[in-house]
């Protein structure tokens, strides 16, 4: 019996160890797997090559050409002074490549110089030569300048024009050759004079929810659109008194010509039903596609004009978010890129749509103020210390100026690890609590999330099992279709609002009359 103590004594020291070092593992663990994530911190789903249509790029009606010239003359002018790669279109790269890429086709190694790429460019005879042997051709286009720098992790946007050029071409047994280019015209885009005041249409401010449906989301939305529980949702969503939505346009449905007009019809039948019950839509346009590859720009406007030249006018339309949380490609492609892009296309957009705000939903409000120059609105996302939330939304209000401010994402889940730490759903409403109580100089929120999921892709949010898991329970409604306490708290919020709103404008009535 004292030989068994004696063992029992000599291995305790090892067990209190090992106990010891299980509870410091759990602890950690719990840390990694419960930190709030910003929804799609896990976006790797790479496009393919998207091709370019060298016979749609004539524009005259009149084309003395033989067909099978204008096509090699056009892939001879859509190649060259295109820096996506050495070899023009007919290769893809990111990061670092690219970056090399562009400095090989600058030629320069601690130089600075500047690089162009040409948009929307459309082609047309402006002489040819009866022998069809010379034809000089007139390009017009939208041309974007960037500056290269030493540091070669920076590219930065120089400048946008309306440029038209003349392009002369000879024929010889070889084949076509370019032997002169004269810019005949180059104006300053009005984009870069661009700057709107929305602060009327934010007055009353947005009580928001991103939205999927429970049974389908992301890709799942679109494809399998289930009206009937997307009706259901959207009254479920007034009765929260919500008043606007933030939904995510997926972008290999609504680009795929095959799916495209398909995709069209349902956004348009989704818009109708929010204007029904008098609610607003945030529209997230590229979503799940961490894509900035120089030659698909044109390609990105195309897809811009086939949705807001159907749907911009529609009632239910708040805005454009551009890209979801654009700054978590910052390391695959570079901030310069990403940046210049996200001008570009915001640029386009308010041109050619000025009844639409534009915007970008940053992951985090440290990056909120970027191109607040460019952007209507500021947005980004609180997935951070809820403590010291109204703290950093006062920063962004003045690093703003007189914008709108958003947070277009904020929430937390109430699935958690067995026998590690809860995050229930009191833990999620106290969060929330927290968050709406330091919100008031916010001129908008939007919770992530109406529905818990029945399933969450791999592909959207990686493969560990605990953040598919994560993600399937951010719900303030119960898959039984019960509130959880968190969407008694956004209710309140939203009553509280529409009260504040209410005394205000009496009280500034009364103002008025006297």
């Amino acid at each position: 019996m004292s030989k068994f103590k004696t063992h029992i004594k000599k291995r305790l020291p090892l067990t209190m160890s090992v106990l010891l070092a299980g509870v410091a593992l759990a602890a950690t663990l719990s840390t990694l797997i419960e930190a709030p994530q910003a929804q799609n911190d896990y976006l790797h789903d790479h496009l393919t090559k998207l091709e370019v249509n060298y016979e749609r790029v004539w524009k005259s009606s009149a084309l003395k050409l033989p067909e099978q010239d204008r096509l090699k003359i056009a892939k001879i002018i859509m190649r060259s002074n295109n820096p996506a790669s050495p070899r023009g279109l007919d290769k893809i790269l990111t990061g670092q490549a690219l970056s090399t890429s562009l400095y090989d086709v600058c030629r320069i190694e601690q130089e600075d110089c500047t690089k162009s790429i040409r948009l929307n460019r459309s082609l047309s005879e402006d002489h040819l030569n009866d022998d069809n042997r010379v034809v000089n051709v007139k390009e017009t286009s939208v041309r974007i300048d960037f500056d290269l720098h030493s540091d070669p992790s920076k590219i930065t946007l120089a400048g946008i024009f309306d440029e038209t050029r003349i392009l002369s071409f000879y024929q010889t047994q070889a084949g076509w050759i370019q032997n002169g280019t004269k810019i005949i015209a180059k104006t300053p885009n009005l984009y870069g004079s661009h700057d709107r005041n929305f602060d009327a249409q934010f007055s009353d401010g947005f009580i928001g929810l991103n939205y999927y449906p429970a049974s389908a989301s992301w890709r799942d939305f679109w494809v399998e659109f289930p009206i009937d529980e997307i009706k259901f949702d959207i009254e479920k969503a007034k009765r929260l008194n919500v008043n606007s939505l933030r939904i995510f346009l997926t972008h290999d449905y609504f680009d795929n010509f095959e799916t495209r007009e398909d995709a069209l019809d349902k956004l348009q039948t989704f818009l109708d039903l929010c204007q029904e019950n008098d609610i607003q839509v945030l529209l997230t346009l590229f979503d799940l596609r961490p894509d900035y590859t120089l030659s698909n720009w044109g390609v990105d406007i195309a897809h811009i004009d086939y949705i807001l030249g159907k749907l911009a006018a529609h009632k239910a339309v708040m805005g454009v978010d551009l890209k979801n949380q654009p700054d978590l490609d910052f390391e695959n492609w570079g901030e310069g890129l990403v940046e210049a892009w996200l001008t570009v296309m915001a640029r386009h957009i308010q041109s050619k749509y000025s009844n639409l705000v534009v915007t970008t939903g940053w992951s985090k409000a440290e990056n909120a103020a970027r191109l607040s120059d460019v952007f209507d609105i500021a947005t980004y996302h609180e997935y951070q210390d809820p403590e010291s939330f109204g703290q950093r939304l006062n920063e962004v209000i003045e690093q703003v100026g007189d914008k709108p401010v958003m947070i277009t994402e904020l929430g937390s889940t109430i699935w958690h690890p067995p026998f590690i730490k809860s995050y229930n759903e009191s833990r999620q409403a106290s969060r929330l609590q927290n968050q709406l109580s330091q919100a008031e100089r916010a001129d908008g929120v939007f919770v992530w999330t109406l529905n818990d999921f029945d399933d969450v892709g791999k592909e959207v949010v990686g493969p560990l099992p605990w953040r598919q898991a994560q993600q399937k329970h951010f719900g303030l409604i119960r898959p039984n279709g019960s509130l959880r306490p968190a969407a008694d708290i956004l209710k309140a919020f939203g009553a509280r609002s529409s009260l504040e709103l209410t005394h205000a404008k009496i009280k500034k009535s009364n103002t008025t009359q006297n």
